[in-house]
């Protein structure tokens, strides 16, 4: 059998087609776009002619299309058929009615020629036919693969060969794999700055493709004929990566044998051109936007029709049409020539509007005509400063990069008007290299011309320097990304040039950055230069830190991670380790794709380095990582930030925050921004001090002289820089330098006021117009060819509209005076009246499908989102008086806020019928009901319920208003609606949020089908129903003295000229009333519970009562409650009911507080259910309440106060401690059962005591335990509830007896005024009030800070409020009280606490919070967070237990168990989540317990002090105590000091020379230490403390100096950090370099270390006998195989000459060696050996005394 078929295969190879006659085939050629479920609209289109093949010579052949005929389908799919379109057949069939040449050979189809103007769309069609003809036959084999070239591109292709014998026939089938061609036929547009993964997987692609061809051939006499051919294409894309949530095109194509003749075809007569292979071609440009077709004839006319609709509809809101018009004029403007354009914009030139939207359209063409019109108008100097920075830069950014654009764009960077504009130059260049980066990213290698202009600018200003055009070059060069820019970028690195390293850091940082998007083309090259300049250790930290970033953008390989790790392993620098390390941490733990082998590496890397790096504080450079990756969904959002930290500063110099985005593979660097300040310290301190002046600066200078290689610290150019990337593109960058700022300091003040006086003037002359402005054009476009010859298009368009209309008016009053000064604005009232409208139209379209200039059929998401904010009002403000006022209309009709909208349609357009779009929604309207969601009725149920039709339809269905949602299905359709009004009555208003949706959910419950369909959500604002109508909205703001007198006058409708000078307490006793705080604050008793012996207990209770409701006394047994009842009636008392109404006299016997007690009952019981759902042990104190209250006809106030306070108090303090169950129920028992009480008709306003021993053992409540401290505690009841004889109140609080002020909460408006009131009411018709109103009361200077906030209803009928208590109790416990709302602040409730304590034996802070009462709404939400819980506790790496804890509490614990770590407990609800040796940012102090202070200061005092406290440990501080020094690193080493030398402790080493501090041991006694402190002439002081003194100098950086002869401590300030030198250190948090000697080397040990900073003396002057000076060492070494001789490279300890050492110790010294032979001597070499390599390193005798006789005598 295979011989058989070997031998056939040899028979048809090139016998196909026969030269000698004409094959006529028919042929059909169809495309459908949708989803692949049936009962969905389709869009597609189909081409059916004959197509008629006949030979010219055995290679050439010609192809006829006859009878074209084009069909369009739009529809549902299969039910509708396709529809002739006859306009688009006759334009189809006039380009294919000309005969087209091919060549074939061996089944292989060569060059397609055709006449010159056919169209390349048709020319495409006609290789679609011819691409079936290719087929490749290997003669050896039946089934193979091999690489084939077809439409599509040389893509992979498998053969299978059969023969059927019995008929003569052979069946082939191929099969092309669309995703692996090795030259693939695809065009991306927009994709320029997307970096895709070729090396991800096939299934992280979310356009997948594939085509199946079909052959059956037959025998014939001059080999095989192809009677058929059949060929299917599918393309399927997954927008989520979801297997079967995917968009489907399919294309089919089928050839039939129809006639063979025996005809030799003539040749053509016409000239036919060469439209090369078989490759789809793409026209030059692609005009048609694929969402729109437009006719491109007579392009000027249709731009100025398009204009003239565009302005007359922005005359009003915006329309639907608004964004594709615009879209219209911007494809009017692609096939526009330079003349057309240039007559358009002399017409409306002058016409603003016109000519706003006309220079949008043009900018945003991107054709090479439109670059060319902006390069005139620039040359000709039509354009104001603003037009020209944004059509420049947003032309260049949009234009389309091929090399026609390139020259043009080159010459319009350089012109002479650009160069002389900085801003506009800066733009147009970074716009350029972005342009240069999309063209090279698509070419095979970038021309030199194009990176010319941009090497000439980085040439002439390294040659100037001029150090702005080189951060400009570098930035330009970087953008551009081109390896070709390498050699100039090395002339900015100082390992590659001699002269870089004189270029400040900020420039070699800008150079190592320009070499980020060089390393991705060229990463082996580039990781060989940042190596070299990370590994090296001289350069600055910033610029290896830099190198860092960039070396792993280029993705490299485990040995280079490795090698950066080994150098991580000898660094010095803290700064640069701590980056390195959390760096390979951070991306350690990236899950994308892109990623996977750096994240490996650098998880292999991290295990070799210390991990004490990951311990260090932010004081060190950092890299902190943000992002999510879902694997599922191929998509995640990955964040750096990079905090690069300087030695000179504690807080960050440089801070670059990166987003990157994964989808689909790919990766894009949306959005960086950059920001560096350095030498801001200076700017911040606002100090003018003339610090070189002083006589003290030339005294330090002389004597840093004398120190072996000592230089000042460069002075410091203060600079604010930042930069912006988008797409990994720098659009914009910019800096703030010194000289800048003083520029804008030297500025005259006249001159700032004129200005500012000018602007006010405008705005009172009124502002008034229109504003429309194109905001962004988004255009993303992926095509690849079918088979059939069209191509198929995925795209998104996104077009942002922008639209504000303004009429503003301002009033000043007093008018502003001929001298004006800005300080009387604050002295003046404005009142402004404004109606504004600014809106903002956002349309985004996704399109998948064909698009041709001829006919688009696709399936089109429309997607859009408006957003709009009519806002009419008037204001006032009176800085004076601190008032603000604001009023606006309420709602007269309906308005909407917000509108998106999203729905998906099967679309079909035709250049024939260009006024008509077929449209046809995905999901169809009228889709029949669901099988499943049917039930079977009986008919005897159907006859039953026929009957009672007639009368249910007639009942009219129960309207609901609020939140509903509606839920239907039909076949393959899920809709659900949704409605949430909130009304607003009191204002006329509601807010209507409206949600409809319809999607194929019921499909397949994918993302993809949930997308599909027709969603829309809006937030309407509507005019509510109100009994009155409406008139004016007011808010009012008082601030100050008068707040109190606003609220007063604005609740009684008085007028505002009313006096406000009526007695303080008259105001106060108003704002009680307005305000209702009887209702809210009336403390009935309040118990003080002092120990006494062990059976005696004594009780204080006080009773309060109030002139208007004077309260009637009880008591708790029968008979006293009769007395007092009868006594009461006497004096015909009137009791207020709970409606606020006086009730009646009661009759003799009668109970006067029945009602009340029966109301009490009711309250005590609910409070007892609470109780007990908190805990069943609880329920001894409820019955004993309840049953005392069945005993007696009446109760009490003290017994129900008493025991509604235990009862309550009792559940919060069994729910901390159980002891307290047992005690409370006692206690409540006792009360009830046993106390009595005699009163008397009290007069209104009195206060009465009763004082009662009592034998009982009750322990005191948790509120009194907690600070047990104090000898009396007072449990005071709040949270009260107004009733009939007084209060039933719950909380209880623990206040001192020794403050006088202990009946808490009080009512902070009895002694001090509010502070703050805010109205917002309604003006009705009837008069009435209608509103809010907030008051704030505060008092944060005594010794209990506290603020109160009571937000109220004015509305006469409701008695709705929210009160806020928030205080610091003491040092320890600073507490929100209580946040209440509902009924007189009764509904609800939430409390919290804030306390300071040990847990363990650390120092913790917790948080409790807790919610007895809430609104189940907040329940809800709150349900629904709480399941999110456990999940982020896991993923952030905490533990979690299951523990019952309380279901109303949560409680937060933090404690330090460390100065920079801390632990974590969260106890909440069922869950406790915990870890421990979590890292804090900053250190923080720590230390033992601090006793409490006889007398206490005040509480404000410790958490004011709080903050400071954090920073004072911060500050750095040096100290030496006999030998032993602590540096201001924290460094300790000892050291004793030789005799009568300085050394210098501390100096400020910058350019001013502030200070300088030195030491040395006294002559008198060997204890005693000398200092000499050098200043300037500035204020300073010096005080006694201790048994020393103490200098302050702030101005010198010097926060506090302390000596006292045996002690030494300095603190210098912040702003010092990196500017000190000396022996205790810079200050630079840099430990590692700590024993840093003037010469800037690293001293082997801390003796070498501190001799380098001994200031030598003259011999025969000075009383130090000690200089420094190279030495030899005695001994002769062994080095490399020879005797050496060597010489130290660091100068040593000696004695001067002609003195004796009598005490030495022994350093660590390196020394340079020479051959023991060598002629060379130390004298020779003495002043170069410090030059020198160090080639061993061994310990030496330094002398530290001498004997000098020799030169006394």
């Amino acid at each position: 059998m295979r011989e058989i078929i070997l031998a056939l295969l040899f028979t048809l190879v090139g016998k196909f087609i026969c030269s000698r006659k004409t094959y006529l085939y028919n042929y059909e050629g169809l495309t459908l776009n949708g989803l692949q479920e049936p009962g969905l609209a389709r869009a597609g289109v189909r081409l059916s002619c004959k197509a008629e093949i006949s030979g010219l010579s055995p290679k050439v052949y010609v192809l006829k299309i006859r009878s074209p005929q084009v069909e369009e389908y739009n529809g549902i799919w299969p039910r509708d058929p396709f529809i002739r379109a006859p306009k688009l057949t006759q334009m189809i069939a006039l380009c294919l009615s000309k005969p087209f040449k091919f060549e074939y050979n061996r089944g292989r189809v060569g060059n397609i020629y055709a006449s010159e103007d056919t169209p390349v769309t048709c020319v495409n069609l006609v290789k679609g036919i011819l691409n079936l003809l290719q087929i490749t036959v290997k003669k050896s084999q039946n089934v193979y693969d091999l690489q084939e070239l077809g439409i599509g591109g040389v893509c992979l292709t498998r053969y299978v060969i059969q023969e059927d014998r019995r008929n003569s026939r052979v069946f082939m089938t191929k099969t092309k794999d669309l995703n692996y061609c090795q030259d693939k036929v695809v065009k991306d547009i927009g994709m320029a700055f997307i970096r895709p993964c070729p090396d991800c997987p096939l299934r992280e692609k979310i356009v997948k493709g594939t085509a199946a061809f079909t052959y059956k051939l037959k025998y014939a006499d001059t080999g095989a004929l192809i009677t058929e051919a059949v060929s299917q294409q599918v393309y399927q894309i997954s927008p989520f990566n979801e297997p079967t949530g995917v968009a489907v095109m399919e294309a089919r194509q089928e050839l039939t044998l129809v006639e063979v003749k025996n005809e030799h075809a003539s040749p053509p007569s016409m000239q036919l051109q060469n439209h090369g292979d078989l490759r789809y071609h793409f026209p030059p440009a692609l005009i048609q936007i694929p969402i729109q077709l437009v006719k491109t004839k007579n392009p000027e006319q249709r731009i100025v029709e398009t204009l003239q609709q565009l302005v007359q509809t922005d005359q009003q809101a915006f329309h639907g049409d608004t964004p594709y018009k615009f879209l219209e004029l911007l494809q009017l403007c692609r096939v526009a020539s330079p003349d057309n354009l240039e007559s358009v914009f002399k017409q409306f030139s002058d016409k603003p509007p016109y000519r706003r939207w006309l220079l949008n359209a043009i900018t945003m063409a991107g054709t090479i005509d439109s670059l060319k019109f902006i390069k005139l108008r620039i040359r000709n100097d039509d354009f104001d400063y603003i037009e020209a920075l944004l059509t420049v830069s947003f032309a260049l950014h949009l234009t389309t990069a091929d090399a026609h654009t390139i020259p043009i764009a080159a010459d319009l960077v350089t012109s002479p008007r650009l160069q002389k504009n900085p801003m506009l130059r800066k733009f147009a260049y970074l716009a350029y290299s972005s342009l240069i980066n999309r063209y090279c990213s698509q070419a095979s290698s970038c021309p030199n011309e194009a990176l010319q202009p941009l090497h000439d600018l980085a040439a002439e200003a390294a040659s100037k320097g001029h150090e702005d055009d080189i951060a400009l070059a570098l930035k330009a060069i970087g953008n551009a990304g081109e390896p070709a820019s390498i050699k100039r970028i090395l002339k900015f690195l100082p390992l590659f040039s001699s002269g870089a390293s004189d270029f400040p850091v900020p420039v070699q940082v800008d150079a190592v950055m320009a070499l980020r998007l060089i390393g991705l083309k060229e990463h082996r090259k580039v990781q060989d230069i940042l190596l070299q300049i990370f590994a090296d250790h001289s350069l600055p930290p910033e610029v290896r830190m830099m190198a860092c970033v960039a070396i792993f953008e280029t993705r490299p390989a485990l040995s280079l991670v490795v090698t950066m790790a080994n150098v991580i392993l000898k660094e010095t620098n803290l700064q640069v380790a701590s980056f390195v390390y959390s760096h390979m941490k951070a991306l350690s733990r990236i899950r994308f794709p892109r990623f996977y082998n750096v994240s490996a590496a650098c998880n292999i890397a991290i295990k070799l380095l210390s991990p004490r790096l990951d311990r260090l504080s932010y004081r060190y450079s950092k890299v902190i990582r943000l992002g999510v990756y879902y694997s599922g969904y191929q998509a995640g959002v990955f964040g750096k930030i990079f905090l690069m930290n300087s030695p000179k500063t504690m807080f960050p110099t440089a801070l670059i925050s990166s987003l990157i985005v994964n989808y689909a593979g790919a990766v894009a660097s949306l959005l960086e921004v950059g920001v560096r300040a350095e030498g801001l310290t200076d700017i911040i301190r606002k100090q003018n001090i003339p610090f070189a002046e002083y006589s003290t600066n030339r005294k330090i200078r002389e004597l840093g002289k004398t120190l072996l290689g000592w230089k000042e610290l460069p002075s410091e150019n203060p600079l604010l820089s930042f930069y912006l990337k988008v797409f990994g593109q720098e659009l914009a960058f910019g800096s703030i330098n010194k000289e800048l700022i003083q520029q804008a300091i030297a500025t005259e003040s006249a001159d700032r006021h004129t200005l500012v006086k000018r602007v006010i003037h405008q705005i009172q002359n009124g502002i008034a117009g229109q504003w429309t402005q194109p905001l962004f054009t988004g255009e993303v476009r992926h095509i690849v060819p079918t088979i059939v010859g069209l191509p198929l298009e995925y795209s998104l368009y996104t077009i942002a509209l922008a639209r504000a209309t303004a009429s503003v008016t301002v009033k000043l009053a007093p008018l502003l005076s001929g001298n004006f000064k800005p300080s009387q604005l604050f002295e003046s009232s404005l009142q402004l009246r404004a109606d504004v409208r600014p809106s903002i139209y956002s349309q985004t379209v996704a399109m998948m499908g064909i698009n041709t200039e001829y006919f688009q059929s696709s399936i089109e998401i429309h997607a859009m989102l408006r957003a709009q904010v009519p806002w009419k009002f008037d204001a006032k403000v009176d800085m004076k008086e601190k008032s603000f006022k604001f009023g606006t209309t309420p709602c007269r009709e309906e308005t909407e806020i917000a509108t998106g909208r999203h729905k998906a349609f099967a679309i079909s357009r035709n250049i024939g019928e260009l006024g008509t779009v077929k449209k046809t929604p995905v999901l169809p309207e009228d889709a029949g009901s669901n099988i499943l969601r049917e039930h079977f009725q009986s008919s005897e149920r159907l006859s039953r319920e026929g009957a009672q039709r007639g009368a249910s339809e007639i009942i009219p269905k129960k309207s609901s208003y609020g939140s509903e949602e509606e839920l239907h299905h039909s076949a393959g359709v899920k809709t659900s609606t949704q409605v949430i009004c909130v009304k607003l009555p009191r204002f006329g208003c509601q807010v209507c949020f409206y949600r409809r949706a319809r999607d194929a959910s019921v499909l397949k419950n994918t993302y993809f089908h949930r997308l599909i369909g027709d969603h829309e959500a809006r937030l309407v604002l509507k005019p509510a129903r109100t009994d009155a109508a409406v008139d004016k909205i007011q808010l009012e703001i008082q601030a100050g003295s008068r707040a109190a007198s606003k609220i007063i006058r604005l609740v009684s409708l008085d007028s505002e000229e009313e006096d406000d000078s009526s007695p303080d307490d008259e105001v106060r006793l108003k704002l009680r009333k307005i305000l209702g705080i009887e209702n809210v604050f009336k403390v009935i008793d309040v118990e003080i519970r002092r120990p006494y012996s062990k059976n005696q207990e004594r009780v204080l209770k006080y009773a309060t009562s109030k002139a208007k409701y004077p309260p009637s006394s009880s008591s708790s047994s029968s008979d006293t409650s009769s007395s007092s009842s009868s006594s009461l009636a006497g004096k015909k008392a009137r009791a207020p009911d709970q409606k606020g109404k006086t009730s009646p006299p009661k009759a003799k016997g009668e109970s006067s507080s029945s009602k009340s007690s029966s109301g009490d009952s009711g309250d005590s019981s609910r409070s007892s259910r609470s109780s007990r759902s908190s805990r069943s042990s609880d329920s001894g104190s409820g019955s004993s309440d309840s049953s005392s209250r069945r005993r007696s006809s009446s109760s009490s106030k003290s017994s129900s106060s008493s025991s509604g306070d235990s009862s309550d108090s009792s559940s919060r303090s069994r729910s901390s401690r159980s002891s307290d169950s047992g005690s409370s129920s006692s206690d409540s028992g006792s009360s009830d059962s046993t106390s009595s009480s005699s009163s008397q008709a009290a007069k209104p306003g009195s206060r009465h005591q009763l004082v009662k021993y009592q034998n009982s053992s009750s322990s005191s409540s948790s509120s009194s335990s907690s600070s047990s401290s104090e000898d009396s505690k007072v449990r005071v009841s709040t949270g009260c509830r107004q009733t009939v004889e007084g209060t039933v109140c719950g909380k209880a609080y623990a206040c001192s007896v020794s403050d006088h002020r202990w009946l808490c909460p009080q009512f902070l408006g009895d002694s001090k005024s509010p502070v703050l009131a805010v109205v917002l009411r309604s003006f009705q018709n009837d008069k009435k009030l209608a509103g809010f109103q907030l008051v704030l009361y505060t008092d944060l200077y005594s010794t209990r800070p506290r603020i109160q906030l009571f937000v109220s209803n004015i509305t006469d009928s409701s008695k709705w409020k929210l009160c806020a208590d928030a205080s610091i109790i003491n040092a320890h416990k600073a507490a929100v009280s209580y946040l209440k709302w509902g009924r007189d602040c009764q509904d609800y409730t939430i409390s919290a606490e804030f306390v300071t304590g040990w847990f363990a034996v650390y120092p913790a802070v917790q948080l409790k919070l807790e919610w007895p009462r809430i609104p189940s709404r907040i329940k809800s939400v709150a349900r629904w967070l709480y399941t999110f819980v456990p999940g982020a506790a896991y993923m952030l790496g905490y533990y979690e237990i299951e523990h019952k804890n309380p279901s109303q509490q949560a409680k937060l614990t933090v404690a330090l168990t460390s100065p920079r770590t801390f632990d974590v407990v969260a106890r909440l609800p069922d869950l406790t989540i915990y870890s421990t040796a979590l890292g804090l940012p900053i250190s923080l102090p720590v230390g033992p317990p601090a006793l409490a202070p006889a007398q206490q200061s005040p509480i404000w005092n410790f958490f004011s002090e709080a903050p400071a406290a954090v920073l004072e440990h911060l500050k750095a501080r040096c100290s030496v105590s006999q030998d032993k020094i602590t540096t201001f690193n924290e460094v300790q080493f000892n050291y004793s000091m030789p005799t009568n030398c300085y050394h210098v402790l501390t100096q400020d080493c910058s350019p001013e020379l502030k200070f300088l501090v030195m030491m040395k041991n006294a002559e008198e006694s060997a204890d005693l230490k000398a200092i000499n402190v050098k200043l300037g002439n500035t204020s300073l002081m010096i005080s006694s403390e201790k048994e020393g003194l103490s200098l302050i100098a702030p101005d010198y950086g010097i926060d506090k100096l302390y000596f006292d002869g045996q002690t030494f401590k300095v603190q210098v300030a912040f702003w010092m950090a990196g500017k000190t030198c000396g022996i205790c250190g810079k200050y630079d948090a840099e430990k590692e370099q700590e024993f840093q000697m003037p010469s800037g080397y690293i001293a082997k040990d801390a003796v070498s270390f501190a001799q380098a900073w001994i200031l030598s003396e003259k011999p025969c002057a000075g009383a130090c006998k000690l200089q420094r000076s190279l030495v030899k060492l005695e001994k002769t070494i062994r080095l490399d195989g020879e005797d050496s001789k060597c010489y130290s490279v660091e100068p040593v300890l000696r004695c001067v000459k002609g003195c004796s050492a009598t005490e030495t110790t022994p350093v660590s010294v390196g020394f340079h060696c020479l051959p023991a032979d060598s002629a060379a001597t130390l004298a020779e070499g003495q002043m170069k050996l410090d030059q020198k390599s160090e080639d061993t390193q061994d310990k030496i005798d330094a002398h530290t005394a001498c004997s000098c006789e020799e030169l006394h005598t």
